[in-house]
């Protein structure tokens, strides 16, 4: 899994590419989380992830949680169909704003 990040209309945009899972879910919580702790208007695109484990879900509830804890805001974008499968069946698709591009996704968190 790789992260880069950038800032794009006042918000944060993660880009994620490769496996969100057991092996990787330390790092995309130390990568995920730390800017949301402190309250700020985050995307994750999620276009380059082909694959989302158990783990990996639990590192987007706990920054969907701490962005709402702290008065921020998590969106995710450009889920490819099996990941957005997953999202779907787990019903984690209710807990967090998917939307299906950036433009979507920073207009949802307001910018």
């Amino acid at each position: 899994m790789n992260v880069t990040t950038e800032t794009k209309d006042g918000a944060l945009i993660h880009r994620i590419s490769g496996r969100i899972d057991t092996a990787t879910s330390k790092a995309a919580e130390s990568a995920l989380t730390a800017e949301v702790k402190q309250g700020k208007r985050v995307a994750f695109d999620m276009s380059q992830v082909a694959y989302v484990s158990s783990a990996g879900l639990r590192v987007v509830l706990l920054a969907a949680k701490l962005a709402k804890a702290n008065a921020g805001a998590v969106v995710l974008f450009g889920l490819q169909p099996t990941v957005r499968e997953v999202f779907a069946i787990s019903g984690f698709d209710r807990v967090v704003s998917i939307q299906e591009s950036e433009a979507a996704a920073l207009a949802a968190l307001g910018t």
